[in-house]
This record gives structure tokens, sequence and C-alpha cells, in this order.
């Protein structure tokens, strides 16, 4: 199994990387994704919305973390530790983000700022590639795996583009699915 999730991956990882011809392209269908979450009441009913901070050719979150902070929502970003573990920190602006040691922008260590209740709260799950029963493919670390088995009650919404949606990924027991799946092209509810 896997090898198979790791093949996976790899081949989701090079068809994302491939998927636009230009970046006006990939800009068009990121905002399609945002305009989708904003308006389909997920972010309107969230006390705090947790999110990565996109990188690379992942689907952008910076609009919509610009967005919330502008609505005066609540926005937590990942601090990742060791023994693929995370915590959560509130964020006020970009300036709260320094580049990591793999360059991923992400919050300093702040203890007034680490989040704690994580009750009414929406997590944005990264991911190279979903399937329409919530499981994805993710780099492998298992981070927000092990973050959504500890934290049951948050709702949980998948962004991707809809070329990396797939009707099956490989996945084991203890990889957590989404309740939501994000894409350019609508919302993909998993459990209704």
């Amino acid at each position: 199994m896997k090898t198979d999730k790791l093949l996976f991956r790899k081949q989701a990882l090079k068809k994302r990387s491939g998927l636009f011809s230009s970046a006006e392209e990939k800009k068009e269908a990121d905002m399609k994704i945002f305009e989708n979450l904003i308006t389909s009441c997920l972010t309107e009913k969230a006390e705090l919305v947790l999110t990565y901070v996109s990188y690379r050719d992942e689907a952008d979150t910076l609009k919509l973390i610009e967005y919330l902070l502008t609505e005066g929502i609540s926005v937590a970003v990942p601090r990742c530790r060791k023994q693929g573990q995370m915590d959560f920190f509130l964020i006020k602006s970009f300036d709260d983000l320094k580049p990591s040691f793999m360059g991923i922008p992400e919050p300093e260590y702040d203890v007034t700022r680490l989040v704690r209740d994580f009750t009414g709260a929406l997590c944005i799950v990264p991911g190279t590639a979903f399937d329409l029963k919530g499981n994805r493919t993710g780099y492998g670390g298992g981070y927000y795996d092990r973050f959504l088995s500890r934290e049951k009650d948050i709702v949980t919404a998948g962004i991707c583009y809809s070329p990396l949606i797939f009707d099956e990924v490989p996945s084991e027991p203890h990889d957590i699915s989404v309740d939501y799946i994000i894409t350019e092209k609508g919302i993909i509810n998993i459990n209704g």
C-alpha cells in the first residue's frame, strides 16, 4: 500500500505541476476556488479558519487569508514540529509569517497566539489529490491526519483543482477524509 501511495503522490504532483499553460490560467482557477469557498457558507459559519499557506503550485490560499482577515474572521496557520505534529497559531497579517527551513511560510512560535480551542473551526486541508469519498493524498508527513484524529469536531474542506479529483486515491485506515472538496468547478459535499 505504501508503494501505491508513493507512486500515486508522485504522479499527482507531476500532473498538478503541468496543469496550467500560464500563470494567468492558474490565477483564474484559484479565483474560482476562492469564490466557491466564500460563497459556500462554510467560512460564514466558521468562528475560526485553520488554513495552510499555499506554496509553489498548490491551490492558492493567500487570497482567502487576506479576505478572512479583512472580514474579521480569526485565521490560524500551522507550524510543524518533530514527529509529524503541528500546532496552529493565530495571525493578524502576512507579516506574522516567516519562511521555514523548507521555505514554506509559517508563524513563529508564540504561546499567546497558540490555538487550543478549535470549537467552530473550519480547516482548509491541503492535498495533492482527492477522491469522491473525501480521501486525500498529501505530502506523506501525516501532519493533518494526526491533527484531525485528535480534533474530530472540526469541519474540513480540501481545496484542489478538478483534474486532481479521482474516483479513488490510495488510503489507509488511519487517513482522515475531508467533509467537503472545493474546486474551480464547484463544491463536493462528501457526506450529503
